[in-house]
C-alpha cells in the first residue's frame, strides 16, 4: 500500500471515492470468504469458534478463530491496497468498518 502522509490533505471528493471503493471491495470479498468459511471443512476448522455466540451482540464481531480474523483482514485491506489514499482516508476507513462490523453483530 503506497498511504500518503504528507499535505495537502485530500479533498472529501477523493476520500468519498476512495471509500466507495473500499466499501464495494470490501463487500464483495468479505461475501465470499465468509462463504468458503461455512463450508463444511471452513466451520469446523475456523467459524464454528465465532458462532459460539447465540445472542447478537458487537462483541461477537471479533470473537472468533485467529485464522478467521487473518482472512477477514483481507476484504477490509484490499480496497486500500488497490487504491492507495491518504492515511487520514485509512483513518476514516478503519473507524467505517468498525462501526459497520458492531452494527452488523448487534442484530
Amino acid at each position: 500500500m503506497d498511504i500518503r502522509t504528507g499535505l495537502p490533505l485530500p479533498s472529501m471528493g477523493e476520500i468519498m471515492a476512495q471509500l466507495t471503493v473500499y466499501f464495494l471491495v470490501e463487500d464483495y470479498l468479505n461475501y465470499w470468504l465468509h462463504r468458503l468459511l461455512h463450508t463444511k471443512w471452513g466451520y469446523e476448522k475456523i467459524h464454528h469458534v465465532h458462532h459460539e455466540f447465540t445472542a447478537p451482540m458487537a462483541y461477537a464481531a471479533w470473537y472468533g478463530h485467529w485464522a478467521e480474523m487473518l482472512i477477514l483482514a483481507v476484504p477490509s485491506l484490499a480496497g486500500p491496497a488497490l487504491v492507495p489514499c491518504h492515511v487520514t482516508t485509512l483513518w476514516i476507513w478503519f473507524a467505517a468498518r468498525l462501526v459497520e462490523s458492531l452494527n452488523i453483530h448487534s442484530g
